[in-house]
């Protein structure tokens, strides 16, 4: 590949997209708690409740976590990718167009100074 172009309102679109299912699993994962004491005190054994507790503060809780951290620094990453991209354009673009000026108006000649 020789060139290659970023499309800032494409990015947007995709992250858009992205978000709708990232949002409807955080919504399913809020709805987990509820769900996972309504176990625990159904069971009515000490045991049996301890180690549901157990299990989801130490072993998914921290999963859970993990992947809700992973989704917002993957979109994060995303957002300033596309937005170091652009300035590099604007910038470069910036750097053309002042060559440009100075290929039809070349800076004056210093006192004592004469073109050839």
């Amino acid at each position: 590949m020789t060139t290659w172009d970023i499309s800032a309102s494409g990015v947007v679109a995709v992250l858009t997209d992205v978000n709708v299912p990232a949002e409807a699993l955080g919504e399913s994962l809020m709805g987990l708690e509820g769900a996972v004491s309504a176990a625990v005190t159904a069971t009515q054994s000490g045991a049996i409740s301890e180690a549901i507790q157990n299990y989801f503060q130490q072993e998914e809780g921290p999963r859970i976590q993990a992947m809700n951290t992973r989704i917002a620094a993957a979109a994060s990453g995303v957002v300033n990718a596309t937005q170091a991209y652009v300035d590099g354009d604007t910038t470069m673009a910036q750097a053309h167009a002042n060559a440009a000026v100075e290929q039809v108006y070349p800076p004056p000649l210093g006192p004592g100074m004469v073109a050839y």
